[in-house]
């Protein structure tokens, strides 16, 4: 084990995993409460097109990703604050047009399958210093968003027309949510590959769900359950010769089976109590 966390591509793999699983199912949240599912699609396939691009271009995919992300995110968080994401027209035209782009540069250009099934499906053991970089910063500054307007966040997400009304700048936190859901998910790419994504945001804050019993405790959970899950399906994907995403998703499914089999045992319990009383 000490030989392994020698070599570079191993330690730049669990520090980045360390960091997704701390800061990005933090955009879990944000999603859950905000209900971005269709959204997150369109930011995803957005960040897709991007990387294939840098491909054809020889540029740096994560860098490129990053800035197609957000170009999409930006006609997402106008679509999505005018509360028409539910409908998902717009945004299904948006993925399905990133998509077909995408493809059509993979099967045109001279982009080499790897790396074409590297951006699908991930690998991070061939993350580079800036990527890994790319993640740390990413994941240290959706904290630090979150920590600097926490209550602004947490009552836009409760109610936006109510934080509006209560003074709070709505519009511009609301903005700011979905600027790191955009980076996040860029960045998140790195980890799983496009395909992937929800192993490391949405997977962690599903199962913070159920033992969070206010907002902090949600973001708390889901912190502490990412950076676990994250780590587990690591050295699953190791023990069992695995692609480290789809065990990351193994690990993280059957962690959210066992803290719903807890959570439905403990409401068991708490019945039969109430019942004897």
């Amino acid at each position: 084990m000490l030989s392994l966390l020698a070599m570079p591509f191993f330690s730049r793999a669990l520090i980045a995993l360390c960091a997704a699983g701390v800061s990005f199912p933090v955009l879990g949240t944000f999603i859950l409460h905000l209900e971005l599912i269709p959204a997150r699609f369109a930011v995803m396939h957005g960040a897709l097109l991007g990387a294939a691009a840098a491909l054809l271009l020889g540029l740096n995919p994560a860098g490129t990703a990053m800035a197609a992300s957000v170009i999409a995110g930006i006609g997402v968080a106008v679509i999505s604050w005018r509360g028409k994401v539910s409908a998902g027209g717009s945004l299904g035209l948006i993925m399905t047009l990133c998509m077909g782009l995408a493809f059509i540069i993979f099967y045109k250009s001279n982009v080499h399958a790897v790396e074409a099934f590297n951006i699908l499906w991930g690998n991070i053991l061939t993350l580079t210093d800036s990527d890994a970089r790319l993640i740390l910063l990413t994941g240290g500054g959706i904290l630090l968003f979150l920590i600097a307007a926490y209550k602004e966040i947490h009552l836009v997400l409760y109610d936006r027309v109510l934080a509006q009304a209560s003074g709070v700048p709505a519009k511009l936190i609301y903005g700011g949510i979905m600027l790191a859901v955009c980076a996040g998910i860029a960045a998140a790419m790195q980890v799983t590959g496009a395909l992937m994504l929800d192993a490391v945001t949405l997977l962690p804050a599903l199962a913070a769900r159920r033992l969070g019993k206010s907002f902090r405790g949600l973001i708390l959970w889901g912190s502490l359950l990412g950076a676990a899950m994250n780590l587990a399906g690591f050295a699953l994907a190791f023990a069992l010769d695995l692609p480290v995403g789809p065990a990351i998703i193994l690990t993280g499914s059957i962690g959210i089976g066992a803290v719903h089999g807890i959570g439905r045992i403990a409401a068991g319990r708490e019945q039969s109590i109430e019942h004897r009383a």
